[in-house]
């Protein structure tokens, strides 16, 4: 039987996650219903992707039988009231990330989820992706020793885009591209980490626009993340030191194709075909559909959350970026 997707939000990011779905068989995913704000946006949005249905509400989508699953790509600081309106209509749940602006609001979506016994899990795509499960079983097999330290950076020179100054849309470099390099140090630490320390810089409207974060984890190690919404750019990578070796996703790490290992062997990882990319937004889009395909198997296995991004990690990640906002003075205005 199909997974039933319903979309929440008919922007940006639902239409690269809606071009991968429907490049998988129909008997595996179907796209039943769209919901906007905006009705006539909603419905311009199924037209292009042959959905049957289409609303002016969220609640309507919630009403919808047919619906599985929702997959919500609104404005960061609808997250949460999306959550919640999907979750207590019993619906499966995959939400952007972040999946809140503050650790009580990621709270109260994940004890929601667990009450009612329905899937939940952040959309950080970047670790469904092959080349994340390959360093991970690297790590294990012990080829590069105790892991010590990671690194990770991302700068994108993205300084025109306006919602990133307004801190009643939830703002900022952090919610956007700097949560890819905390993931990324969760991916290897799971622990919380004993000391957080962040410097940075903001807009005048208050919005964090570059910021360096060292975290001290358990056992001494640590992870020095970097990100930066003013750069013209970088390499963007994701090392992780070994006492033995090293593991270097050399660019792009949260879409990452290649990784390169000791003795400079390198590793590639080739990206789905999906018939309609060149319409969109996002690099290597494609991507989306690891993840879809990921979210299938556990709802067919009946679990309630990823293996790859699971609560406890989306809790720890909003745990580290709670208080790196707070050290750089960054106060979202919403309500």
């Amino acid at each position: 039987m199909a997974t039933r997707w319903g979309i929440c939000g008919a922007g940006k990011i639902s239409l690269d996650f809606c071009m991968c779905i429907k490049s998988l068989p129909s008997e595996d995913h179907q796209i039943v219903a769209v919901a906007a704000r905006d009705k006539g946006r909603a419905e311009d949005f199924a037209s292009r992707f042959g959905i049957p249905k289409s609303y002016g509400s969220y609640e309507e989508l919630a009403e919808n039988p047919d619906v599985d699953i929702v997959y919500i790509g609104t404005i960061h600081t609808q997250h949460v009231q999306n959550n919640l309106l999907f979750i207590n209509a019993g619906k499966h749940v995959l939400c952007e990330k972040p999946m809140a602006l503050t650790l009580e609001g990621c709270q109260k979506v994940l004890v929601a989820a667990k009450s009612k016994g329905v899937f939940f899990a952040e959309a950080f795509w970047s670790r469904y992706f092959p080349a994340y499960k390959f360093i991970q079983e690297h790590i294990k097999s012990e080829a590069i020793g105790d892991v010590v330290m990671v690194e990770a950076t991302f700068a994108v020179p993205i300084m025109h885009v306006q919602r990133l100054y307004d801190l009643e849309l939830g703002g900022g470099a952090l919610m956007d591209i700097g949560c890819y390099t905390v993931q990324a140090a969760n991916l290897i630490f799971k622990d919380k980490p004993e000391m957080i320390v962040a410097h940075g810089s903001k807009t005048e409207t208050g919005a964090d626009k570059t910021a360096v974060i060292t975290l001290k984890y358990p056992g001494d190690k640590f992870a020095s993340l970097a990100y930066s919404m003013e750069s013209s750019g970088g390499a963007n990578h994701f090392t992780i030191y070994g006492t033995k070796g090293t593991i270097v996703i050399p660019d792009s790490f949260w879409y990452p194709t290649r990784v390169v290992l000791k003795d400079n062997e390198v590793k590639y990882f080739h990206l789905p075909t999906v018939e309609d990319q060149d319409g969109s937004y996002y690099g290597n889009a494609q991507g989306f559909v690891y993840q879809a395909k990921g979210v299938r198997e556990y709802l067919k296995a009946g679990v309630t959350e990823s293996d790859v991004i699971p609560h406890k990690d989306s809790e720890t990640i909003m745990f580290i970026m709670q208080e790196v906002l707070k050290q750089l003075g960054v106060k979202y205005n919403y309500s």
